[in-house]
């Protein structure tokens, strides 16, 4: 097996050999982390610049025989040992008998942490065959409003990241569902309506005792919760509880709430006469059961859920589903709570939801991050129980790694300044599978930047086209002459003609850069700069190119 100190000259020779002699630190680095995930990023990064210093020393044609030496050699491509990433095996598991869900609070978009769940059900159904659910828990009409387009944001999403629905249910649109069951609890006798001083139920259910309207017959109950139905019970009056044991050791389990009265709802989907909402554990539950769900994938944070819905499972005489508990998934730096975040986006903190400042799916697949980068980091998470914090320096190795072949490297400049070469031959210049920029022979104007060419002893290569002799150096322009094609040092970047482009940066800022404008720009699309990293670009208009920073 090869060493992380062999893989880095190797790729640094590669690198360098396709580059004009130089190889770059980041390049290498992302490298790196893709053969050897387990290694620390400080590390790789300290070997990779190791590598690269010794490879940028050397003459090109030193370069060059290095190239050839390794070219033939098998693995030489540095391609990445085969980590065995995937799901575990359910040993319950039958064909066609694995249903998940996502059940998303549609009150903000999805961000990374979500993706986890909704990755791990989707494929889970899908590795036996199964089916996968979209459920929006969208019974909080107050606290946590929904967007009026949650399923049209939420499908973009997980369509995006490889998740096939095969159902959508809103739990907003199964009210009388649910109704339908605190009836029959009622009738049973295995739920009350509750309408003690809030505090004063706590205090005696903290003694584990019960609150006078526990023991009332169930006639009186049905009577106070159609009181509840028609809104003359108001808001805080009246809540619905089902009857779990008072010594029980945790005090929240404790003849929990399943529904409670709201005066005015505020929901995108639901009219405002409808004032009885249940509680997420009630609903959720009632689901999961009509909806067939055998696979619950949701967070440790959850697993007094499970202990509050068994109630209601065994006085049904359900079976619960099976439920695999996974910690939290964070991203370095960032605020993931929708609550913190929309608050933070009207106070003009953030621009938006796809603000490239945050951790959402949207922002991070506006930034140009690509599907299989949020993947990989999840699959190799998995389904372990403790909280994870993603690190930037390894979201984006796997990134770079992805796109780096599909980037096409592009010139810009700061501050065009005339160049005018003489005497050069006709020349095609490839930067990308379908960028070609054509040089005239005898006589070829450039751009590029003054400060590059004021810097250099004279003579000096232009980026991918050709080498040249600085004869002359004016305030308006400089005139040179051809001096060959074997590849030397200092290289120049240039354009033909400029097109402005603005590249906004992780910080908020935005800087401005010349390209060249003959490069057929598409929105969408990923480019390499050199001394920056790569950019993606998010629109095109007649004032120029808009592109966003992705990384290093």
């Amino acid at each position: 097996m090869q060493s992380i100190e062999n893989a880095a000259y190797k790729y640094s020779i590669k690198n360098a050999f396709l580059h004009e002699g130089k190889a770059n630190e980041v390049a290498v680095v992302g490298k790196l982390k893709a053969l050897f995930p387990d290694s620390d990023i400080k590390t790789l990064s300290e070997i990779a610049k190791e590598a690269v210093s010794k490879v940028n020393a050397m003459a090109f044609d030193e370069i060059k025989n290095e190239y050839q030496k390794i070219e033939n050699i098998e693995g030489y491509e540095l391609k990445p040992k085969q980590k065995v990433l995937g799901l575990e095996d359910l040993p319950w598991a039958k064909k066609q008998k694995v249903i998940t869900r996502f059940a998303p609070n549609p009150n903000g978009p999805m961000h990374i942490g979500n993706a986890r769940a909704a990755i791990l059900s989707h494929d889970y159904a899908r590795k036996y065959d199964g089916k996968f659910i979209l459920r929006f828990d969208d019974t909080d009409p107050k606290v946590k409003k929904p967007m009026p387009n949650a399923e049209e944001i939420f499908r973009r999403d997980l369509e995006w990241l490889g998740c096939k629905i095969d159902e959508v249910y809103f739990a907003s649109d199964r009210l009388e569902i649910y109704k339908k069951y605190m009836v029959e609890l009622i009738e049973s006798g295995r739920a009350y309506v509750c309408t003690c001083n809030p505090e004063y139920w706590r205090a005696r259910v903290k003694k584990q005792l019960p609150c006078p309207c526990r023991e009332k017959p169930s006639k009186e109950h049905m009577k106070r919760f159609d009181k509840m139905v028609k809104n003359q019970y108001k808001e805080g009056e009246a809540v619905i509880r089902i009857k779990t044991i008072l010594s029980h050791l945790d005090p929240s389990v404790r003849d929990w709430w399943i529904a409670k009265v709201v005066d005015k709802p505020n929901h995108p989907k639901v009219k405002d006469d409808q004032h009885v909402w249940p509680s997420y554990n009630f609903a959720s539950a009632i689901d999961d059961h009509l909806m067939e769900v055998t696979l619950i994938i949701r967070g440790q944070e959850h697993k007094q859920n499970e202990t509050k819905q068994v109630f209601l499972y065994n006085y049904f005489g359900w079976e619960y589903p099976h439920t695999i508990y996974t910690g939290r998934v964070m991203l370095e730096g960032v605020i993931l709570s929708t609550s913190k975040t929309k608050a933070a986006i009207e106070e003009g903190l953030y621009s938006g939801w796809d603000d490239p400042r945050l951790g959402t799916i949207v922002a991070l697949r506006k930034r140009g991050f690509v599907p299989e980068t949020i993947r990989r980091i999840i699959m190799e998470i998995g389904t372990k129980p403790n909280d994870t914090t993603v690190e930037w320096d390894m979201l984006t190795a796997i990134n770079r790694e992805l796109i780096s072949e599909k980037s096409p490297r592009i010139n810009t400049i700061e501050k065009p300044f005339k160049l005018i070469v003489e005497f050069p031959p006709e020349k095609t210049v490839k930067l990308g599978e379908n960028i070609t920029i054509n040089l005239n022979a005898d006589l070829q104007p450039f751009l590029v930047d003054k400060s590059a060419i004021e810097s250099t002893k004279g003579i000096f290569r232009l980026r991918n086209a050709y080498n040249v002799k600085l004869k002359k150096i004016t305030e308006m322009q400089a005139f040179a002459e051809y001096a060959g094609h074997e590849k030397i040092e200092p290289i120049v970047p240039w354009v033909l003609s400029t097109i402005d482009l603005y590249i906004k940066m992780p910080d908020g800022t935005t800087i401005k850069k010349f390209a060249d404008k003959s490069i057929n720009f598409k929105e969408g699309e990923t480019y390499y700069i050199d001394n920056l990293g790569f950019v993606k670009v998010d629109a095109i208009s007649e004032n120029g190119i808009m592109g966003i920073f992705i990384h290093r």
